[in-house]
C-alpha cells in the first residue's frame, strides 16, 4: 500500500499518509496535516474543559453562577439560561473579513467579545453541579453524561441510576466504583464488564452474578477469586466480608495479583469488521480508533459515533463527514469546529448550535451563511467563502485546527491534561495557556484522609461540616449528604481520595490510547495492542483468548 512520510512540526515524529487518507482529504479539500496524530489530538483537547467548575458572576446579571471559566476570565460569560434567551444576538457582534490579516487573529478578537456559555447542561433537574449534560436528575458533579437519575461524581456515563464514582458506565444502577461497565446491578469496584450482578472486585466478566475478586468470568456465578464455591460457602464469605478502608485496600490488591495471572484480550474489539483499535463495537472499517461505537470509516477518533471521519474527539451522533472537531453532533460536512450541534457545511466555529453554511463564527444559534457573526445572502456568502479559503492557505492557517492561544482555558483545566499532562513551563513552552487561578479556601474544619474511620459505622452527621485532605494530591473535599446516605446504606467506608483523583484513579484502569506491536503469548503471532511490550500481564491475541475461556 503506498504511503507518504511526514516529520511533526511540532514534535518531529515521523508520521505516515495512507493512500486512503489521501482519499479522505481530498473529498473534504483540506491540505494533509502537518502535525503527528498524537499532537493533533492534544491541540484539540486543549479547547476542552469538561470538569472544572468555578464559582462566577454572570456578566449580564452579575448574579451568582457556576462556569467552567474562572471569575479572573477576560470573557464575557453569561449564565445558561440568559445565554439561550432573546436578551442579546450574538449577530450584533459581527465584523467584516479582513485580508490583510490572519484569521486565527481575527477569530481570537471575535471570541474575546462575544457572550460564552457558563456551563452546557440541557433539561436537567436538580442537577446544577454539573458540566456537558443532559436529562439528568438530582445528580451532583457529573460530566458528559445523560439520562440518569441520583447520579454523583460519574463521568461519561449515561441511563443509570443511584450510582456513585462511575466511569465510562451504561445502564447501571446500585453501582459504585466502576469504570467500562455495561448493564451493571449492585456492582462495586468492577471493570470492563457488561451484564453483570452482585459482583464486587472483579473485571472482563460477562453475564456473571455473585461473584468477588474474579477475572476473565463468563456466565458464572458464586465464585471467589476465580475459585468455584457452593453458594452456602459465598454467602458465608459475603456476609462476612465488611467494605472498610483495609478490607477494600486489600482485596484490590489481591485482584492486581490475580489479573496478572489470567490472559487478556490483545484489544477490546467487538462486533466490528476491519478496526483497530481499543473499545470499538458495532463498527466497520474504523483505524487507529478508541472508545467507538456504532462507527464507519473513520481514523483517529476518539469517544466517537459517526460515518466517515477523521481526527475527532467526543464526536458523532447522526454525524458524517467530520474532521478536525472536537465535541460536535448530529453534524454533516463540518471541518475546524469546537462543540458544535446540528450544524451542516460549517467550518472553523465554536459554540454554535443549529447553523448551516457559516465559517468563523462564535456563540452564534439558528442561522446560516455567517462569516464571523456577520449574516450574508446566499450569493454574498458562496462568493466570498472561496476567497477566504484563498487567503487561509496563504497564511498557512487553512487545514490547521485553532491555535492554541484562542482556547478559552487554560491547559491545566482542559482535557489535554488528562491524556497528554504537562507542567506549567513545558505547556506555556509547546504554545499552550496556563490557568493561574486557585480556588478559594473554605473555613470548615478539616481532617486528613489517614484519620478517616475505617468502617463507615463510626462515621457521624459531624463529616458534612468537615473537609477531608485528600491523601493524594492534598486538595480538600467534602462528603455531601446523599453521598453519606449512599455510603451507610451499601456499609461502603469513606474514600480517602476527592473526587478528581478518584475519577484519575478509574481512568487509569484503562489502558494508554496507544498501540504496540509485540507477540501473542500464547501462539506467538503478531498482535497490536494497548498493552505495552514491557507490562506484565499475560496478552493473547483474540483467538487464543477466546479459546482460553
Amino acid at each position: 500500500m503506498e504511503r507518504k512520510n511526514k516529520n511533526c512540526k511540532k514534535c518531529e515524529a515521523k508520521f505516515f499518509i495512507e493512500k486512503e487518507d489521501e482519499d479522505f482529504y481530498a473529498k473534504m479539500n483540506v491540505p494533509h496535516p502537518t502535525l503527528c496524530p498524537p499532537c493533533r489530538m492534544q491541540r484539540k483537547m486543549c479547547f476542552r474543559n469538561e470538569r472544572t467548575l468555578y464559582k462566577a458572576k454572570c456578566s449580564f446579571s452579575n448574579q451568582d453562577m457556576l462556569s467552567v471559566y474562572p471569575p479572573t476570565t477576560k470573557y464575557t460569560v453569561y449564565e445558561q439560561k440568559i445565554w439561550w434567551s432573546d436578551k442579546w444576538n450574538a449577530l450584533d457582534y459581527g465584523v467584516d473579513f479582513d485580508f490583510n490579516r490572519p484569521f486565527f487573529e481575527q477569530f481570537e478578537e471575535l471570541c474575546v467579545k462575544v457572550p460564552k456559555i457558563n456551563l452546557d447542561n440541557r433539561a436537567n433537574e436538580n442537577s446544577d453541579y454539573c458540566n456537558d449534560t443532559s436529562q439528568l436528575k438530582d445528580s451532583y458533579l457529573c460530566f458528559n453524561s445523560e439520562q440518569s437519575q441520583d447520579f454523583y461524581y460519574c463521568t461519561t456515563s449515561a441511563y443509570g441510576k443511584d450510582s456513585m464514582d462511575m466511569f465510562w458506565a451504561l445502564s447501571c444502577e446500585l453501582c459504585y466504583e466502576c469504570t467500562k461497565v455495561t448493564g451493571g446491578y449492585h456492582c462495586f469496584y468492577c471493570f470492563n464488564s457488561s451484564n453483570i450482578s452482585d459482583c464486587f472486585f472483579c473485571e472482563d466478566l460477562i453475564g456473571c452474578k455473585n461473584c468477588f475478586g474474579c477475572v476473565g468470568l463468563h456466565h458464572k456465578e458464586y465464585c471467589l477469586f476465580n475459585k468455584q464455591l457452593s453458594r452456602e460457602q459465598y454467602e458465608k464469605f459475603i456476609n462476612e466480608f465488611k467494605f472498610t478502608y483495609e478490607n477494600i485496600r486489600d482485596s484490590k490488591e489481591k485482584l492486581a495479583e490475580l489479573r496478572l495471572k489470567i490472559p487478556h484480550k490483545n484489544l477490546e474489539i467487538d462486533s466490528s469488521e476491519n478496526c483497530l483499535g481499543d473499545y470499538i463495537s458495532n463498527s466497520k472499517n474504523c483505524t487507529n480508533c478508541f472508545d467507538v461505537m456504532e462507527s464507519q470509516d473513520c481514523k483517529y477518533v476518539w469517544d466517537g459515533m459517526m460515518n466517515t471521519g477523521y481526527d475527532c474527539f467526543n464526536t458523532g451522533l447522526d454525524s458524517s463527514f467530520i474532521y478536525e472537531s472536537v465535541g460536535v453532533y448530529r453534524a454533516n460536512n463540518v471541518k475546524f469546529c469546537n462543540k458544535c450541534s446540528q450544524v451542516n457545511d460549517t467550518f472553523y466555529c465554536d459554540y454554535c448550535y443549529k447553523l448551516s453554511n457559516c465559517f468563523g463564527c462564535t456563540n452564534l444559534n439558528y442561522n446560516e451563511y455567517c462569516i464571523l457573526n456577520k449574516k450574508y445572502t446566499k450569493e454574498e456568502y458562496e462568493k466570498l467563502l472561496p476567497r477566504i479559503i484563498e487567503h487561509l492557505k496563504k497564511t498557512g492557517e487553512w487545514g490547521e485546527f485553532f491555535d492554541p492561544k484562542i482556547s478559552l482555558i487554560g491547559y491545566n483545566s482542559s482535557m489535554a491534561q488528562y491524556y497528554f499532562p504537562l507542567d506549567k513551563t513545558s505547556a506555556e513552552k509547546q504554545g499552550f495557556l496556563w490557568e493561574d487561578y486557585e480556588k478559594p479556601k473554605t473555613e470548615l474544619k478539616s481532617t486528613k484522609a489517614n484519620d478517616l474511620p475505617n468502617d463507615i459505622s463510626g462515621v457521624t452527621d459531624e463529616i458534612l461540616n468537615t473537609t477531608i485532605e485528600c491523601e493524594k494530591d492534598g486538595k480538600s473535599f467534602k462528603i455531601i449528604p446523599q453521598e453519606l446516605k449512599f455510603y451507610r446504606k451499601h456499609g461502603l467506608a469513606l474514600p480517602h481520595l476527592c473526587h478528581d483523583c478518584r475519577h484519575f484513579e478509574r481512568k487509569g484502569k484503562m489502558n494508554p490510547r496507544k498501540l504496540y506491536d509485540r507477540k501473542c503469548m500464547k501462539c506467538g503471532t503478531e498482535i497490536s495492542t494497548t498493552y505495552a511490550p514491557n507490562r506484565k500481564e499475560i496478552v493473547y491475541c483474540e483467538k487464543c483468548y477466546l479459546e482460553n475461556i
